[in-house]
């Protein structure tokens, strides 16, 4: 059964469920919650299966109403609310990094009024990411707090499932980028840039490994973003290069992508292109992507295109060639990757 059929399957679970149990409110509760945990156990494993980010950033954008609605009938969907919030947040970081781009492609040629235009786009697409990522993260604060009574970053809860670590982990994840899209939004949205320190404690709880060196990769990325939070650790740079080893030997490579948004901070050349070059000699090397998160892995792989897009577009107006993750433009291999003949052109 293909993924998108079981995610109609599941849809029309829910549906018909919430209907035909509507006999009165208890019921009611009952049909929703019984769709939601259907969809739980059934079809969020195949999703997280899929390399297609495209289609579940529009599918969590299309389906997010559908199930946040589900509140009204007394049901509980954070989980499934979470990962689809976060899903439709890729969308808009899509959309700004193209608004991104155009600008800077503007603001290269001289395009005054264009690169204007781009980079007003840019703030309103990372205003809506921002907002759809903070919601998740509220939502996931407050069910976690709620069901496990504990303070988020000061304790950590006692999570039994493989699924529950997931949203753990990702909800942490999503409140980190909430900061970042709210910082180039101008802080439209008001995040609080305390959820860092939350996110930093909070990434204490999970196991490394099991999670492709994401958590510590986290961590050593806020070290170098909160003043004096780097004081007593591991040098935080090197700390994200060796999680990217861990990320390769688990096939999920999230480290990558958090490794390059912190070189990418620091605007530093050096450290910009080994980020993108560990990714590049990943590709180069056919690295085993593991099957059951392959859309973890697709999350960092759109992740450090845009970076290597952004650095690549800044320097010569295109965007990544094939191989300008290993070399570039400055480089003398790079020159006969990135010539363009007539054939091209036509």
């Amino acid at each position: 059964m293909s993924t998108v059929r079981k995610i109609r399957q599941g849809m029309a679970v829910i549906l018909g469920a919430t209907v035909l149990l509507s006999g009165c409110s208890q019921i009611y509760k009952t049909g929703a919650n019984i769709g939601i945990r259907f969809t739980e156990n059934r079809l969020v494993p195949p999703i997280v299966a899929m390399e297609d980010t495209q289609m579940v950033c529009d599918s969590g954008t299309a389906l997010t109403p559908l199930i946040l609605s589900l509140q009204n009938l007394g049901a509980d969907p954070t989980k499934l609310a979470v990962l689809l919030q976060a899903g439709s947040a890729i969308c808009a970081e899509s959309e700004a990094l193209e608004e991104e781009l155009r600008y800077l492609r503007a603001a290269k040629s001289g395009a005054i009024e264009e690169a204007q235009d781009a980079r007003i786009a840019q703030k309103r697409w990372a205003e809506i990411a921002a907002r759809r990522q903070y919601t998740a993260y509220q939502m996931f604060a407050e069910k976690w707090e709620r069901d496990y009574r504990i303070k988020l970053g000061d304790q950590c809860p006692s999570m039994k499932t493989d699924f529950d670590k997931l949203i753990y982990m990702m909800g942490l994840v999503t409140g980190l980028q909430a900061v970042i899209n709210d910082i180039a939004s101008q802080g439209a949205v008001n995040v609080p840039k305390d959820i860092a320190a939350v996110v930093d404690r909070g990434m204490e709880c999970l196991d490394n490994e099991k999670f492709w060196g994401t958590p510590l990769a986290v961590r050593a990325a806020i070290w170098t973003l909160l003043p004096g939070a780097s004081e007593g650790k591991p040098d935080p740079f090197r700390t994200m290069q060796d999680m990217t080893k861990v990320g390769e030997r688990n096939g999920v490579r999230l480290p990558h992508a958090i490794y390059a948004i912190a070189a990418q901070a620091t605007g530093e050349d050096a450290r910009i292109r080994d980020a993108l070059r560990l990714y590049g000699q990943s590709i180069e090397a056919k690295m085993p992507v593991n099957p059951q998160y392959r859309l973890l892995d697709g999350i960092g792989r759109q992740l450090v295109q845009g970076i290597a897009d952004r650095y690549w577009t800044e320097n010569t107006g295109t965007r990544t060639p094939e191989t300008g993750y290993v070399r570039f433009w400055d480089e003398k291999e790079a020159t006969e990757d990135i010539g363009i003949s007539l054939d091209d052109l036509m």
